[in-house]
């Protein structure tokens, strides 16, 4: 099995945000973003997996008082070539944020004639 030599992507999203809660992770949690889901009504915030941004993600997870249902880590990978399986070496900081914010894990593998 070869492993996939592309970097993989780690972040932290909040499922169903509403208007005045996106905002705000964006203005308290370093390298924040949202965007509108149109087909459920709510905002989804996407904050880059960075040891650097777990106590800010952590503090803003609880004063929102959001519930682990509403989260998840999500993982994203490019897989070259024309192998029908590969290896994917998961970021450190996954591991690391589940110690802080016991959320599911979302994994995503793109394939690279797929991508273009």
């Amino acid at each position: 099995m070869k492993s996939i030599d592309q970097p993989v992507t780690a972040s932290f999203r909040f499922l169903s945000l509403d208007m005045m809660q996106a905002y705000t992770l964006k203005k308290e949690v370093s390298g924040a973003w949202f965007y509108k889901d149109e087909a459920k009504e709510v905002f989804v915030g996407v904050v880059p997996l960075i040891e650097a941004h777990f106590d800010e993600l952590n503090d803003y997870f609880i004063r929102q008082q959001l519930a682990y249902d509403e989260c998840d880590i999500y993982v994203e990978a490019t897989a070259q070539g024309s192998e029908k399986t590969a290896q994917i070496n998961v970021p450190r900081e996954v591991n690391r944020v589940l110690k802080y914010l016991d959320c599911p894990l979302t994994y995503a593998v793109k394939h690279a004639l797929a991508a273009r």
